[in-house]
């Protein structure tokens, strides 16, 4: 592997801090800011602890001019939900989620020290195959984990990759999921890639991102090509200072047989090639399929050597998403009501888990819990009992002591399928129910909340709808 031999920041950014940035001393939550590590166009990351004896974390603000932007703050946010979902080794761990008393957002992440592979290919050249597919091996298995639970990430990028050190043993964490896309089509987090705008790298962009079609893993499929031709010949494929010469040779130029620049095997060439069509059908299915490959040509043993994440299978589940949110968008969100906000999330993550959920996702106003619905994993628990426990959660919120009038509160229960790994316990990792955006309440919503998939075989709840909305649950008065 290559030798880590920087000492840096999560991100690749220069350091020179603007007028209200944070300094040494100031404090973000429980956490003490002792320096500034990097800083870029979206946000700044600095070094924090939180008491004397813990380790200390990194800690991305938000740059102040972009949070007056809901889309910026809305995929500054979906990034932590997105990999708190997968929490996988090779993706950066995020502790928590948080706001600054001026309405930044920020997010605790483990720290990392070591380079980036952008960083190690500027300052050492291209790489062999097989040191290549001891850097690539990590990323793919944090590649698959990813569109197992049906999430693209749409810039795998050198730059994007960090070689780490930690404790003295160097590790590989694929960075940067903010913007990231579930391939479901019906969310809403699609409205974050504007038409005309794709959202990207424009080096490593596959033909069907630049002409924002439909996109599934075959993009990051593309984008490993573009990065495994970077990291064996020492240049892109596909180079031009004018974006828009860029694009064209993205759509129309046959990639360049990585050979014709190193001393390569024809083997290889055919990976990389593969990898770089134009039509996706064309590419590898999946990044299992292209490592595969890539251990034959490289000479490996054809052995399929990604930590894989245990098999996962579709069940049913139940899911209750609790969301807080301000009475008026006119209401600044001070230490009162953020403490508001922040017991009835405890409120409803500890009714939920008391009752046998497991919480999937977590962010700064709202949580996700599910369980699987009755079978032999989990006997006696169905729709009815899953509707019975909202209104339980949603009650026990309503009545909480010392309530802030300007919090409201959206509680919503969903059934659906859900990607399911282990035996004993269950671990949703996936599927329809984790996909929030495409069953909960509209965000001006609040009360408590049922799909009508939720009520399919109950007795004694009526739902009331509107075409197209949601069913607000009433208990049968009989």
């Amino acid at each position: 592997m290559a030798q880590v031999r920087e000492t840096q920041a999560i991100l690749p950014w220069e350091t020179s801090l603007p007028a209200g940035e944070l300094i040494p001393g100031d404090t973000v939550g429980e956490y003490l800011i002792e320096s500034l590590v990097a800083q870029g166009g979206c946000g700044t990351v600095y070094v924090a602890r939180r008491g004397a004896r813990e380790k200390r974390v990194a800690i991305k603000v938000l740059r102040g001019a972009l949070a007056s932007s809901p889309r910026m703050v809305e995929r500054f946010v979906r990034e932590v939900d997105l990999v708190n979902l997968l929490r996988h080794p090779s993706i950066v761990e995020i502790h928590e989620l948080g706001q600054l008393a001026d309405g930044r957002p920020y997010y605790a992440m483990e720290l990392l020290e070591g380079a980036t592979l952008d960083a190690i290919l500027r300052a050492e050249g291209r790489m062999p195959p097989a040191e290549a597919l001891e850097i690539l091996e990590p990323v793919c298995s944090a590649l698959r984990a990813a569109h197992a639970a049906g999430i693209v990430h749409r810039d795998v990028k050198a730059s994007n990759i960090f070689l780490s050190r930690t404790g003295g043993a160097a590790g590989i964490k694929l960075l940067d999921f903010g913007i990231a896309k579930l391939t479901d089509p019906g969310h809403r987090a699609a409205g974050l890639t504007t038409f005309g705008h794709p959202v990207g790298t424009p080096t490593a962009m596959a033909p069907e991102q630049i002409l924002g079609e439909p996109l599934d893993e075959r993009v990051d499929i593309y984008a490993l090509g573009v990065l495994l031709h970077r990291m064996l010949v020492g240049l892109l494929p596909f180079r031009s200072e004018d974006a828009l010469e860029l694009a064209r040779q993205h759509l129309e130029d046959p990639a360049p047989r990585p050979s014709r620049t190193a001393p390569l095997s024809p083997a290889i060439d055919d990976v990389v090639l593969k990898c770089l069509e134009k039509r996706p059908e064309q590419r590898f299915d999946s990044v299992k399929s292209f490592l595969r490959a890539l251990r034959l040509a490289a000479g490996a043993p054809a052995v399929d050597s990604v930590v894989e994440p245990a098999a996962a299978t579709t069940m049913r589940a139940a899911g209750i998403c609790v969301e807080v949110f301000a009475a008026s968008p006119d209401d600044d969100l001070d230490d009162a009501m953020a403490d508001d906000f922040g017991s009835i999330l405890d409120l409803a993550e500890d009714v939920l888990v008391a009752r046998g959920f497991s919480v999937v996702v977590v962010s700064g106003n709202a949580i996700l819990a599910a369980r699987v619905l009755e079978g032999d994993h989990d006997p006696g628990f169905d729709h009815q009992r899953a509707l019975e426990i909202g209104e339980a959660v949603h009650l026990t919120i309503e009545r909480r002591p010392g309530a802030d009038h300007r919090a409201r509160v959206a509680t919503c229960v969903h059934v659906d399928d859900a990607l399911v790994r282990g035996v004993t316990p269950l671990e949703i990792v996936g599927g329809g129910i984790v996909r929030i955006a495409s069953w909960a309440p509209p965000s001006t919503a609040w009360g408590l909340f049922a799909t009508p998939c939720a009520f399919v075989g109950v007795v004694g709840f009526d739902a009331t709808t509107e075409p197209g909305q949601l069913a607000m649950r009433v208990r049968s008065r009989e």
